[in-house]
């Protein structure tokens, strides 16, 4: 958890990280029920090796995953006595999306075909004394299926594109609660049939929908509330924060309702405005205080760290014959940390703290400006 979090504040690869986190909350799997470090790693790394370039491969990789076997006890999965659990969240929330176009008998024949997939120490193994080779019927189609044969029939239904893009697009675009307008369902099935078209091919359905109108309509800017790793993680890399200590950091994730390679279930993180209630809210302000400052909450557990914290570098650029603009700092400090203008009365918070000091900009003003755009509501979205 130290190392993942380390690396995705830390990483050149931004968007690799991002959809490593993706794919953990899609196939939720967790450490305790697990107890295998390793098993865990593996398949992070999985992620991080295909997140963003073939779903096809995810999925057939992930039934051969020992995290995810482990996890859903496909491992007694056998031919005297089916177990449903992968089966069942394949097609309910990993592919196709809940009762999306299969039935109870659809399930129950899948988990038939996943019979003797299992795994040997830190390796897939396949037990073919305990798999059921006889004939089953799988949405439609008929044969002497075996997981790997399942993999092409989920995903020849449309449902499974449609499933995946809607996430997509609540994960980087809009998590509104409730049913997407008429505009988003057509973006929907833009980006699936492309999905479908390229094969599950991941790059052509990202770069469709980070060009698109869409993605950068008025209406989608700060539609998104962050999660906790994002918080933190988007935190650190947009102001240049010291890291502080990380442990502190994982503490505040879990008190704000994430805690990394241990979601809530197998249905992952609800996200959205679960994020937020009147304790977690709290935390993130108390968590932003203490990535600039490294000063503390009262009866936190957190780590004092007195690593300075210069945010003049954010500003230098401004400077003009040794003076500063207020107003232009200000402006310059919102649009690096907000995705949208805050409300007027905020605006004005920030520009009587600095008039209140005679326009005085040094490293305390504008950590104290820093403090309030990052307690600000808008910056709980992105």
């Amino acid at each position: 958890r130290r190392w993942w979090l380390k690396r995705m504040i830390e990483s050149p690869r931004p968007l690799q990280e991002k959809m490593t986190l993706f794919w953990h909350g899609h196939f939720a799997t967790g450490y305790r029920t697990i107890e295998n470090s390793w098993h865990m790693y593996a398949q992070n790394a999985m992620f991080r090796r295909f997140g963003v370039s073939d779903f096809h491969e995810i999925l057939r990789r992930i039934i051969r995953d020992p995290a995810m076997l482990g996890y859903l006890n496909n491992n007694r999965n056998r031919k005297e006595s089916p177990n449903e659990n992968l089966a069942r969240e394949l097609m309910e929330l990993f592919v196709l999306g809940e009762g999306n176009g299969y039935t109870e008998n659809d399930i129950r024949e899948a988990a038939r075909a996943l019979t003797g997939y299992s795994y040997r120490d830190n390796d897939f193994h396949f037990n073919e004394h305990l798999h059921d080779d006889g004939g089953k019927r799988v949405l439609g189609r008929s044969g002497r299926f075996n997981g790997d044969d399942l993999v092409p029939i989920l995903l020849a239904r449309p449902e499974a594109s449609n499933h995946l893009c809607t996430k997509l697009v609540k994960f980087f675009v809009n998590d509104s609660p409730g049913e997407p307008s008429a505009e988003t369902r057509s973006v929907i099935r833009g980006l699936a049939r492309t999905m479908m078209r390229s094969k599950y091919q991941l790059k052509p359905v990202l770069r469709q929908l980070f060009r698109s109108r869409y993605f950068y309509d008025s209406a989608n800017r700060s539609a998104v509330v962050k999660s906790p790793i994002q918080l933190i993680v988007q935190g650190v890399r947009t102001f240049q924060l010291p890291t502080r200590d990380i442990d502190s950091l994982l503490d505040a994730a879990s008190l704000m309702g994430q805690d990394l390679l241990q979601p809530p279930s197998v249905k992952g993180w609800d996200g959205g405005r679960s994020w937020i209630n009147t304790s977690t809210l709290f935390v993130r302000q108390n968590l932003m205080v203490y990535l600039l400052t490294g000063r503390r909450p009262e009866r936190s557990s957190w780590k004092i760290d007195e690593t300075p914290f210069d945010a003049r570098h954010l500003i230098n650029h401004l400077q003009r014959a040794d003076q500063y603009d207020g107003d232009e700092v200000i402006d310059h400090l919102l649009r690096l940390g907000l995705g949208d203008q805050p409300h007027p009365q905020r605006l004005e918070v920030l520009r009587g703290l600095l008039r209140n000091t005679g326009n005085r900009i040094d490293n305390d003003r504008l950590v104290a400006c820093l403090t309030i755009i990052t307690a600000m509501p808008e910056y709980q979205l992105c």
